[in-house]
């Protein structure tokens, strides 16, 4: 799929970017060529390396990726003016009076100029160390002595030659400042074997909680070769939850925290996602950790909370929107349906085939929950956090029993 969106996209912009230039053949040619370059890079690397994201110097990956997004969102600004121009085109002809557009020339360097600002932000914020970010959630079936449960999460850290052991480091000693009482891992913890992953993995070791670490795999996890890595998780403390699920005493009461595998898992011919089996006779309440968050329309009857990543928080603003479609109407942030709620989170990392993110920040969750008091007052930003979302269709989203919260998801991201 990949493969070809790229091979589209390179193909126009040859013909509506690069051919229509007024310039001179020889250069023209080597603006062909450079799109070309830059535009087939992945293809480029699965020719050579067998893989999108091959074992190069961290410089090597990072100083090629920076053309490629460059090259991705002068072609999405492209798309964009050919729809203006389109509209424009059509308005001219209701009303002739209207002034004609810039040239192509022009068009063009002031795309140039804007996918240029957009790259320089994009790229390093794909690559930073992600802040952390504080959530309160009441669960209606949270029971009183586990309010106040501090949970963090970590999904999608693609630790790899592009966030190597430095970055994993930092992202540690942050989670465990949080002083949670359970750190929950939802997947794409790594890419790469174990023998590659060795020191950049090493730090995960160091991840401290009362209650535990526990992990779900992702699809990365198995491209990574994921029966080598059961017992390196092991040795690092952390417990791989497939299809299963471990009950917990906390504070005189219990919590269950359950894990199911990916569907990438039946391509390697283990077993896929099975939440029946790992939360039949399990006490509520229940956490579910889910790679993939479209499992939430299966799960929801069964569970109190589903943290679930995959989708990097679609990457881009203007991406977002597409990125739900392919992952069961979420991109991220909160979801309710009933009393169960889900929360996608945006990463904390980022395949490093693509590093691109733009208005949609990396993160280090820390969820703090809360039991349903019917006295606590309602939080002025997201009233819907606290309080069961109300029944009825949402206007805005095609799944009529999902009620997410849009309103909350900007406000909340830039208080925290």
């Amino acid at each position: 799929m990949l493969k070809i969106v790229t091979t589209i996209l390179c193909v126009y912009m040859l013909v509506r970017c690069v051919l229509p230039l007024r310039c001179k053949r020889p250069l023209k040619t080597l603006l062909a060529l450079l799109v070309l370059l830059v535009g087939f890079r992945l293809h480029i690397f699965s020719l050579l390396y067998a893989t999108f994201n091959p074992e190069l110097p961290r410089w090597v990956l990072v100083s090629t990726g920076v053309p490629h997004v460059l090259f991705f969102l002068l072609a999405l600004l492209s798309l964009l003016r050919d729809g203006t121009c389109l509209v424009w085109w059509l308005a001219r002809r209701l009303r002739p009076g209207l002034p004609d557009l810039p040239g192509s020339n022009r068009q063009m360097a002031a795309l140039l100029l804007m996918a240029l600002v957009m790259t320089a932000l994009a790229v390093p914020a794909a690559l930073r160390i992600p802040e952390v970010r504080t959530q309160e959630i009441v669960l209606p079936g949270l029971p009183p002595a586990l309010d106040g449960l501090r949970v963090a999460q970590l999904t999608d850290l693609h630790i790899s030659r592009n966030f190597p052991a430095e970055w994993t480091r930092a992202v540690v000693d942050r989670t465990n400042a949080l002083k949670p009482d359970i750190i929950l891992l939802t997947g794409d913890l790594m890419d790469g074997s174990p023998a590659l992953r060795h020191e950049d993995f090493a730090p995960m070791a160091d991840l401290r909680a009362p209650l535990g670490v526990f992990a779900c795999p992702g699809n990365h996890e198995y491209y990574s070769d994921l029966p080598a890595w059961r017992p390196v998780l092991r040795a690092h403390g952390i417990t791989l939850l497939e299809n299963e699920a471990v009950v917990l005493p906390v504070r005189g009461d219990h919590l269950t925290v359950a894990g199911v595998t990916d569907n990438a898992a039946e391509r390697f011919g283990l077993p896929g996602p099975d939440p029946h089996r790992a939360l039949e006779g399990t006490p509520r309440p229940r956490i579910l950790m889910a790679h993939k968050p479209e499992l939430f329309h299966q799960t929801a009857p069964d569970v109190d909370l589903q943290l679930s990543g995959h989708t990097h928080g679609g990457l881009a603003l203007l991406l977002d929107q597409g990125v739900a479609l392919f992952n069961g109407g979420f991109v991220r942030g909160w979801y309710a349906r009933d009393d169960a709620r889900l929360y996608v989170g945006p990463g904390s990392g980022l395949w490093g085939g693509f590093p691109l993110r733009l208005g949609v920040p990396s993160e280090i969750l820390l969820l703090i929950l809360r039991a349903p008091i019917t006295h606590r007052p309602l939080d002025p930003i997201c009233p819907a956090l606290i309080f069961p979302a109300p029944a009825g269709p949402h206007p805005l989203r095609e799944h009529r029993d999902l009620i997410p919260h849009p309103s909350c998801l900007p406000l909340r991201q830039a208080l925290h």
